[in-house]
């Protein structure tokens, strides 16, 4: 029994790292900036002998994937002096290898040419976000021979990480313009096509990371389909492909499995249309990370806040900061999905416990100890000790309060403003059956109250809720 249990616990944790999709993709961007070294390799990065300078160059796109996944002093730490973006004017710097990591397109391929004629790097460690089509594969082998190069491309490499993770259970395709692309009547059904394709190309890029063909289900009729059918094809043709990145064992179709134990350990991808569920969209949100999301512009996990004011005509005088918004930060962790209020509070509260331990720590400095002379200036001399030892936990504590502050109080200032609040509440309303007509005719129609973003959406929403409550008669045309 003993030996089933271990097994059984070895099974959990094997399935715990097979869909730890962050630290997977963290992982392979290690590997490449270490030139694709094994994975042994990787284990001696800080030993002199085995270090190598190099330069990494990005495109817009990838820059996004890489950044919640490696901080820049994680890139000195590989090597890695000089990060610079693809299109930009770079510099030729001599006896340095590049390290290129850039989306399989005609333009960056056109710029990679480019470097080769001007002989920018020593030596050329080319990866794509994902599969480089075979005509861009050959003009890039037309180029390199062209440009007397062909001796410094080291490395042609298709790294299949086209997505963007947020954090250990959050990833995104980030493609801006998916939903008008798919859903736009005036569309030719080529930039449909066209896509779909980026879709699948992001979830493709998923499973390959994984490392698992995934059962898929998805919403029939639609956009979702679509996308289903084309990843079940995808995956097919790896599969069958010698050396492709799946086991032939380890994949079914989608709407059915083939294979003998097809199914066992692996994920299920659920595709819906976005129309499915709109509503959460459009609607304001009311929790932390939603709010910061929404009214704050958060992008990659990163926020922008102006210092102190903000109303617009501060927000572009005034210089901005810059937080991060990881999983490595406490509060975050604990009340991005807490509402507002809730926040609120938390920040107070760690504030205040922030300045008892300091309290503490500078009464417990400022005591005398015992009466006798030896003993007072032992105990003296270990509450310093003790003292100094917590002090740079207790700066981390400030910072993190110090951002969440700032950042709640641009929050407060942007609901009041817009009232948000206002907008929430009737939202809700509305989406559970308590269609309140006069409540929101009054908000739209109410001058300072919400942008006209705030009120378009409200609009969208009741709408919505009229057509779905089976209604829409006479309300519907108003």
């Amino acid at each position: 029994r003993r030996a089933a249990r271990r097994r059984r616990a070895r099974r959990r944790d094997a399935a715990d790292m097979v869909l730890s999709l962050r630290k997977r993709q963290r992982d392979a961007v290690i590997r490449m900036l270490n030139l694709n070294a094994p994975r042994s390799a990787l284990d001696r990065v800080d030993d002199d002998d085995v270090e190598v300078y190099k330069v990494l160059v990005m495109d817009k796109r990838c820059f996004d994937i890489v950044t919640p996944l490696v901080r820049v002093n994680e890139l000195r730490r590989h090597g890695v002096t000089l990060h610079l973006l693809l299109d930009a004017d770079r510099q030729p710097i001599a006896d340095v290898p590049a390290v290129y990591y850039v989306s399989p397109t005609p333009r960056n391929v056109a710029r990679i040419a480019k470097d080769f004629k001007d002989g920018l790097y020593e030596a050329y460690h080319l990866n794509f976000s994902s599969s480089l089509p075979r005509p861009l594969l050959e003009q890039l082998a037309n180029d390199a021979v062209k440009f007397d190069a062909a001796a410094k491309v080291e490395r042609v490499f298709d790294m299949h990480s086209d997505f963007v993770s947020l954090s250990d259970d959050v990833f995104t395709l980030a493609q801006a313009d998916a939903y008008v692309n798919l859903n736009d009547p005036t569309m030719k059904d080529a930039d449909v096509e066209r896509a779909v394709n980026d879709v699948v190309t992001g979830l493709f890029s998923v499973c390959a990371t994984l490392g698992k063909a995934p059962i898929i289900r998805a919403q029939r009729g639609g956009a979702a389909e679509m996308a289903a059918t084309e990843l079940d094809r995808r995956l097919r043709d790896h599969v069958k492909a010698r050396g492709g990145l799946f086991a032939a064992d380890d994949v079914g179709g989608f709407g059915g499995g083939f294979g003998g134990g097809a199914a066992r350990g692996r994920p299920l991808l659920c595709l819906f249309d976005r129309n499915f569920d709109l509503a959460s969209a459009l609607q304001h949100g009311w929790t932390y990370a939603p709010l910061v999301h929404d009214v704050l512009g958060m992008r990659v996990n990163r926020v922008d806040i102006a210092g102190g004011d903000s109303s617009a005509a501060a927000a572009a005088t005034m210089t901005k900061k810059s937080y991060d918004l990881e999983d490595n930060d406490p509060f975050w962790v604990r009340n991005y999905a807490s509402e507002f209020p809730k926040v609120a509070e938390e920040v107070e509260a760690e504030l205040a416990k922030y300045k008892k331990a300091m309290d503490e720590i500078n009464r417990g400095v400022a005591s005398s100890g015992g009466a006798d002379e030896g003993d007072a200036l032992g105990d003296q001399t270990r509450k310093l000790v003790s003292a100094v030892a917590s002090l740079p936990e207790l700066q981390e504590r400030k910072k993190v309060i110090d951002k969440h502050t700032n950042i709640a109080t641009a929050l407060l200032g942007q609901i009041k403003a817009r009232g948000i609040d206002e907008y929430h509440a009737i939202e809700e309303d509305l989406l559970s059956g308590k269609c309140d007509k006069e409540a929101v005719m009054s908000l739209l129609a109410a001058t300072g109250r919400g942008t006209p973003e705030d009120k378009l959406r409200l609009a969208i929403l009741y709408v919505m809720a009229q057509r779905g409550g089976g209604g829409g008669g006479g309300d519907g045309d108003d």
